[in-house]
């Protein structure tokens, strides 16, 4: 398997509250992505992705190496999420005075030919089969909330005021329990993991494109100097994994 992987700060940010990583078995194949977006501030944001995603980790190997049933696993990662978001939330009142912090979690763990996702936020997954780029997770979002009632298009979330609001993140004492399920992988497959600011600045076609005509192991610098042009508003975290 194949990867390629890279964070930035973006062009308007001064410190990048993204936090990511690829995990590896015993023999150094991949096994699990995650990407972790914070917020809450300068040192706020940093530190709730760095529990999130350092939350996870033995939580990825114990799934994969014991190839834990579906059942089990959402068993395990329900009281690891559980474990991540009072440490978060506890790390905010003895540390920032009670002011809240916060962060996306988005992850994939690879078990035989699935993929097991466990995304909570507005950071996102896509999947390229066979040219086409699907989003395979949801955005928990207010714009993603109001697009499906019908009440804004998506042309009108792009610029809507309150596009940057989410519903949904690990670090606050309700609405923080990810969606879990199966994504079923064929040979070929391309799979990206990315924080909002790779896909606030361009659209999904616009990164199919550039993951099919770029060169591999440019992928993820391409993809961040494309996001960076349209406006690199936010920090930008992006890895591909070729299945």
């Amino acid at each position: 398997m194949k990867y390629s992987a890279l964070s930035d700060i973006g062009v308007k940010r001064q410190k990048n509250e993204d936090n990511w990583a690829i995990v590896f078995d015993k023999d150094d194949n991949p096994i699990g992505f995650i990407i972790a977006d914070g917020m809450g501030g300068y040192f706020a944001g940093e530190e709730a992705s760095k529990i999130a995603v350092n939350g996870m980790l033995p939580v990825i190997h114990k799934c994969v190496e014991e190839k834990l049933s579906s059942k089990d696993i959402r068993q395990l990662v329900s009281e690891q999420i559980n474990n991540i978001n009072n440490k978060i939330m506890n790390y905010s009142m003895e540390n920032l005075g009670g002011l809240e912090s916060g962060t996306t979690l988005s992850l994939g763990m690879i078990i035989e030919d699935n993929l097991h996702i466990i995304h909570v936020g507005d950071s996102r997954i896509y999947r390229i089969r066979e040219g086409e780029i699907t989003r395979i997770t949801e955005d928990h979002s207010l714009v993603s909330e109001l697009m499906k009632e019908g009440l804004i298009s998506e042309d009108e979330a792009t610029s809507h005021p309150d596009r940057n609001k989410i519903t949904k993140a690990l670090g606050f004492e309700n609405d923080f329990f990810p969606d879990i399920f199966i994504e079923q992988i064929l040979k070929g497959d391309i799979y990206i993991f990315c924080t909002d600011g790779l896909y606030e600045g361009m659209d999904d076609q616009e990164i199919l494109k550039i993951v099919l005509s770029e060169p591999q192991e440019e992928i993820s610098q391409r993809l961040i100097e494309k996001a960076k042009q349209s406006g690199g508003t936010d920090n930008i975290t992006v890895i591909v994994a070729w299945m």
